[in-house]
């Protein structure tokens, strides 16, 4: 068992900004957490933002905490908001979306010790409105 407390998250992002703006905080991954199969972090997709549609080999699971938004997972779209909870299959495209005056708030949890170890591959023809 590892028993962390989080002082201080450090705020991630795409370095293309063509991929989006959502920004993210890692809470668990290997070698900062003891963790051996999983990892876990905390993102934002502000107003009228995006994280464009993309696809990895692992499943993954959003939590909504706060905020309203879309999610699209393999061309269908979902309402969201503080509540949601959407379980993404591994190799599913999918992408996050937020109109005027939405912000996006969740948790996301991977199969993998290593955030560095999700491969993200993007879909082209970027997309990026609703």
């Amino acid at each position: 068992m590892d028993h962390s407390t989080i002082t201080k998250l450090t705020e991630s992002a795409f370095p293309e900004p063509l991929y989006g703006n959502v920004t993210w905080q890692t809470l668990l991954s290997r070698p900062d957490t003891l963790t051996d199969s999983m990892c876990a972090g905390l993102a934002t997709c502000p107003p009228e933002g995006f994280l464009a549609l993309h696809q990895h080999a692992q499943a993954e699971i959003y939590y909504i905490l706060s905020g309203t938004g879309s999610v699209e997972i393999d061309g269908k779209r979902h309402a969201v908001s503080g509540g949601s909870i959407l379980w993404i299959p591994g190799d599913a495209v999918h992408g996050v979306f937020c109109g005027p005056g939405e912000t996006l708030h969740w948790l996301y949890v991977f199969p993998e010790a290593r955030f560095e170890d999700i491969i993200y591959r993007f879909q082209e023809p970027i997309k990026s409105k609703l």
